[in-house]
């Protein structure tokens, strides 16, 4: 950025050239906690035949177990987004990482399909205050022409937590278990907390640094803004239209996201495929090889190239809309060569949900961008838990063959489903006034 290297007055160049670079080893440790988040979300796609063998699940319970981390996660995001603009990110981030780590400890440890909850349940509470504080930092450390690149390539890494749950956590668990495999991360989230409280600065100033509004010549004249309390911060977001076409959207978007790549794609392939866990695993790597492409590109479209979060979004979901008709209209049909293409693609497009955030910041001020955040991820997540829970109730439908065999159809109504609500969340989220970048 080296454009941004030069005198502004009241800001000598050391402390711009502190803030620009002491930014990226802030983003690296968040980096590395947020790559965990994406892992724990995705695991259960490929743990589930293990875990439906160690508490003999049912498909309603399987659905409860992978719905608990996004129900947690809920939670978690109005405190994250409040506990970031007041308390600070690096605390909120270090305390509640290591949180999650315990909570894979104990779901590691668990004896019952109970203990198995309340672990689960820890690790979605934990990983539930990462990503706001990271938006919080990236806002405070980062342009605004900059934030849906970053954005987008913190996503990426978040990806490749998703690829790591696939085909690498297959193999870790034949190595050790999935047992052991949930305490050794949950062992390496503790190393991560304690690499976030002590490299982690809430603002530039921390280090010596100027601030980005310095940086950029857009420090406010006169007193700074009165604080704004929580239930006026959140009284001036649920009047903002926009927030709710963004919201209802995500609600939509990334909870059939979550319904398929989280849960029900690794059975979907077992069953009506016939494909053995490690297959599955492999093909389902290609959903987050895509997102870690379309992430971070989709953030380079919109801050570069269409300067439009709006359009952005609204293309990039209408296409991954359409990877749902294979899914449905061919859905034991395919070839895998077709399926892994289908896959990739599925991951590409879906991954431009991440300039949401970017079209939330341009709407929200930046006093409560925490709280705004915060507030959008509820929808985000609850969203998450709702799809996995209803499809899995609409799969539960269809009985299994006298082979153990969850037929095609079954899959078919739930992605049927998905594809319905996304057409609604499209419709919803077109009638947007668009801010201009």
């Amino acid at each position: 950025m080296a454009e941004l290297v030069s005198d502004v007055k009241g800001v000598s160049r050391a402390m711009i050239q502190k803030t620009l670079s002491y930014r990226y080893v802030v983003y690296v440790v968040v980096a590395l906690a947020y790559f965990f988040v994406y892992f724990h979300r995705t695991s259960t796609a490929v743990m589930a035949p293990e875990l439906t063998k160690a508490f003999d699940l049912a498909p309603t319970a399987l659905g409860l177990f992978g719905s608990m981390y996004f129900y947690a996660y809920a939670l978690g995001q109005l405190p994250a987004g409040i506990l970031a603009d007041r308390w600070g990110a690096r605390k909120t981030m270090s305390l509640f990482v290591a949180i999650a780590g315990l909570g894979a400890i104990l779901f590691g440890l668990s004896s019952t399909f109970n203990l198995a909850l309340a672990g689960r349940f820890l690790v979605g509470l934990g990983v539930g205050f990462v990503y706001v504080p990271a938006m919080r930092l990236l806002a405070d450390w980062f342009k605004k022409d900059e934030f849906a690149t970053y954005s987008g390539l913190l996503l990426a890494v978040g990806n490749a937590g998703s690829l790591a749950s696939a085909a690498p956590l297959v193999a870790l668990m034949a190595a050790i278990g999935w047992r052991n495999s949930m305490i050794a991360v949950g062992i390496i989230s503790l190393a991560i907390a304690a690499l976030d409280y002590l490299f982690i600065r809430n603002k530039p100033h921390e280090v010596g640094g100027a601030s980005i509004p310095e940086i950029e010549g857009n420090v406010p004249a006169g007193p700074p803004p009165r604080p704004v309390g929580i239930g006026e911060s959140l009284g001036i977001i649920a009047k903002t239209y926009n927030f709710w076409t963004i919201s209802v959207l995500f609600f939509i978007l990334y909870g059939t996201i979550m319904g398929f790549q989280g849960l029900w794609a690794g059975p979907y392939l077992m069953n009506v495929y016939g494909m053995t866990k490690a297959e599955a695993g492999k093909l389902l790597m290609m959903i987050p090889i895509g997102m870690i492409i379309g992430c971070p590109l989709s953030g380079v479209i919109s801050d570069k190239i269409l300067k439009s979060r709006k359009k952005v979004v609204f293309g990039g979901t209408v296409v991954y809309l359409l990877t749902w008709i294979p899914l449905i209209w061919m859905i034991d049909s395919m070839s895998v060569g077709f399926l892994t293409v289908l896959m990739f693609l599925y991951g590409f497009f879906g991954g431009f949900f991440v300039v949401m955030y970017a079209n939330l910041k341009e709407n929200v001020d930046l006093q409560i961008a925490g709280t705004g955040t915060g507030f959008l991820n509820v929808f985000v997540f609850v969203g998450g838990a709702v799809f996995q829970q209803v499809m899995a109730a609409m799969i539960a439908k269809y009985p299994v063959t006298a082979a153990g065999v969850i037929p095609a159809a079954a899959f078919k109504s739930a992605f049927l489903f998905c594809f319905g609500a996304l057409i609604v969340g499209l419709a919803v989220y077109a009638t947007q006034k668009e801010k201009t970048a």
